[in-house]
């Protein structure tokens, strides 16, 4: 039988040394939702995302990608993608050859990875600097090459830390362009501050509040009283800077 959960998580706790980023994170993501992440700095929203990714370990916790337990190569390579937030891609790179090889991993072979890396190319307006270096690209064009690759291929799953970050108006109307062309089909999930494109943009949403979700719902019911996202978000009972990462003894 097929998952109802694109992700889930249960009881996840994770510290740095004496601060404990998760405290007992639980969530699960519906398949088809587009999901954003709402909470302060430090709230644990960049930890559960890397945790679900596989590059960190949480100290006790289970994650579960599609009900088929924690992230694993062999089983969810081509079917998950995640931008990492600050993420950066190598100099002297071509946005092209990075592509190319990216969509290999993803499990793409010979001419239909070409095919997918000029497709993501196309999708976020890099086909005219794609044999560039990195280096020689702007700060924008850079962070559209990083959430571009994200899009190689057809995964069933993208997490997405931030994404807006850096672009300008026209491309940030594109990538919710292009995150909005799977809706319903493909699970997306944002961690973002821009609360306007997070209305824009999901179906669900989440607010998470020193290192757990304190409140998930559709966003229909959120906005369900005439409020925006914002007036929900900072009304609900606390200020929007008070939670923090809890330090443990």
């Amino acid at each position: 039988m097929i998952a109802p959960e694109a992700v889930s998580s249960v009881n996840l706790v994770k510290s740095y040394g004496r601060v404990r980023a998760l405290d007992g994170f639980s969530l699960s993501v519906p398949r088809g939702a587009i999901l954003g992440l709402v909470g302060p700095n430090g709230a644990g929203k960049t930890t559960w995302m890397m945790c679900v990714a596989g590059f960190l370990r949480p100290d006790s916790g289970d994650i579960s990608l599609f009900g088929e337990g924690p992230f694993d190569a062999s089983r969810h390579s081509g079917r998950f993608a995640i931008l990492p937030q600050d993420s950066e891609l190598p100099l002297d790179a071509t946005p092209r050859s990075l592509y190319r090889s990216f969509a290999r991993l993803q499990g793409l072979r010979g001419e239909e990875a070409d095919r997918a890396a000029e497709a993501a190319l196309s999708a976020v307006n890099l086909s005219g600097c794609a044999s560039k270096p990195v280096r020689t690209l702007s700060h924008g064009m850079r962070k559209r090459a990083m959430a571009g690759q994200c899009f190689l291929g057809d995964p069933e799953l993208l997490m997405l830390d931030e994404p807006m970050n850096g672009l300008d108006p026209e491309e940030t109307a594109r990538l919710r362009d292009l995150i909005l062309s799977g809706k319903g089909r493909r699970t997306v999930v944002i961690s973002s501050h821009n609360l306007l494109d997070l209305e824009r943009l999901c179906t669900h949403i989440a607010f998470v509040e020193a290192g757990r979700i304190s409140r998930f719902a559709g966003m229909a019911e959120v906005l369900a009283d005439g409020s925006s996202l914002e007036e929900a978000y900072l009304g609900r009972g606390r200020r929007a800077d008070v939670a923090y990462p809890k330090v443990t003894e």
